[in-house]
């Protein structure tokens, strides 16, 4: 389990560090039109993926600890639908306008959140498969150190390059 919690520490600090990245190249970088960009303070889509990794991460945790042995898979399919969720909303205004942002931004915003929580939770429902559960406090450190990582990586590399700069 040392060598698993040390890989998905590191996996998280990437994704993190991926995530201020991005951020840096949609600020500068990143599209815009008639009265909508992503660059400057538009950049902050970009840490909508902040739930999308938390998600993707916290779920394969749980399902890992359950002896699920399709752990991986389920973990960045709970991932992909925070990403759908994201892009949903990232994408209101280009698409449809300010109008529907005003009108389904925060509840595409509640729902990515909700979904962080709900996907790791309905992962554990899925009855173990066999003998070998980790202990609970093993999930919840290694579930600490997927938030941690990935907040590190985020502040290190947005610290480093921040969006704006």
């Amino acid at each position: 389990m040392k060598r698993a919690l040390v890989t998905a520490t590191l996996v998280a600090l990437v994704a993190g560090a991926a995530i201020s990245v991005f951020a840096f190249l949609l600020a500068r970088y990143g599209p815009s039109g008639d009265g909508w960009s992503f660059r400057g303070n538009g950049a902050l889509a970009a840490y909508t993926l902040l739930p999308v990794v938390l998600t993707a991460g916290w779920t394969a945790i749980v399902l890992q600890a359950r002896s699920v042995s399709s752990w991986i898979s389920l973990g960045i399919a709970a991932g992909a639908v925070s990403l759908v969720i994201a892009l949903a909303d990232a994408l209101l205004i280009p698409l449809l306008g300010t109008a529907a942002d005003a009108t389904f931004g925060a509840v595409l915003l509640v729902a990515l959140v909700a979904w962080m929580v709900i996907a790791p939770a309905v992962a554990t429902r899925i009855p173990p498969a066999g003998s070998a559960f980790y202990s609970v406090g093993t999930s919840l450190a290694a579930g600490v150190a997927w938030l941690v990582a990935a907040l590190a990586g985020l502040i290190l590399v947005g610290y480093l390059i921040p969006a704006g700069s």
